[in-house]
């Protein structure tokens, strides 16, 4: 089984900073995963579940497609076949290096007539990191860069052995599953866009929070960073502090743009 430790995809807040603590952590917890269920519940890119599969192989391991990543993936060779053509747009100038004005409008002429389009990725070739745009309208008011990849995408074997479902935390969360659980809990941030299965005018806002904890029950890890407002629930006395009681943190520095930093951070709760 061949190791990823990142996306294969782009994804915005996929903890491959993380993932030498987390398989250790999940190795100590849950060993070979033997007669274990473990749910990444949010799922994301399912580089969690991903690891999670190749530290405990004999763990039943499900991926919540909460964001329904796993269409980008169905449709990589379309997304390579994009990548090939704006190579040859931009005519694999230096990396980084500005488009100009003909070049760029080269390059929308040809996404407009596009079958398909995985924007999260796009965005990675053409603006800088940490940009994003979801639309060709968007796009045309953008400065255009040649970020375009070399390298094919990859993701040969990435869900192998992983079950995909596609339901809402709440429901997942009440699921009835027998026998040994670990949650993988990595939701979005309280006022940010949820999952592709909801209405995109929608955020995942403070009553989806209090009803996740509601539903939270051990063992379980919990990804946030000090970016959000949850180690506000853990550190201070709240309705809610019985959540987080005999929890283990561990934290990791990110820098994803090389200017700012910020703390990831896992919290471990396994009674």
């Amino acid at each position: 089984m061949k190791k990823y430790n990142k996306a294969p995809l782009p994804f915005q807040g996929q903890k491959r900073n993380f993932l030498k603590i987390f398989n250790r952590e999940l190795e100590k917890l849950c060993g070979d995963g033997d007669g274990w269920i473990i749910i990444d519940v949010f799922g994301g890119s399912g580089l969690l579940a991903h690891n999670a599969k190749y530290t405990c192989r004999k763990a039943r391991v499900l991926f919540n497609d909460y964001d329904n990543y796993t269409e980008r993936l169905l449709n990589i060779n379309k997304t390579d076949q994009l990548r090939r053509r704006l190579r040859k747009i931009t005519g694999n100038k230096k990396r980084c290096s500005p488009l100009n004005i003909e070049t760029k409008n080269q390059v929308i002429n040809y996404l407009k007539n596009c079958e398909y389009i995985d924007y999260m990725t796009l965005s990675g070739y053409l603006l800088f990191s940490g940009n994003y745009f979801s639309s060709i309208d968007e796009l045309e008011s953008h400065k255009l860069y040649d970020r375009v990849s070399k390298y094919p995408p990859n993701a040969d074997g990435y869900l192998s052995g992983v079950e995909t479902v596609h339901k809402s935390f709440t429901e997942i969360l009440s699921d009835d599953f027998k026998g040994k659980v670990l949650y993988l809990l990595d939701p979005p941030y309280i006022n940010t866009m949820q999952g592709y299965h909801r209405d995109k005018s929608s955020y995942f806002g403070l009553l989806s929070q209090l009803a996740l904890f509601e539903l939270m029950k051990p063992p379980f890890f919990y990804f946030t960073s000090n970016r959000s407002e949850i180690m506000d629930f853990v550190e201070n006395p709240s309705v809610y502090s019985h959540v987080f009681e005999n929890c283990e943190i561990f934290t990791t520095t990110n820098s994803p743009n090389g200017r700012s930093t910020y703390l990831d951070i896992l919290i471990k709760k396994v009674v």
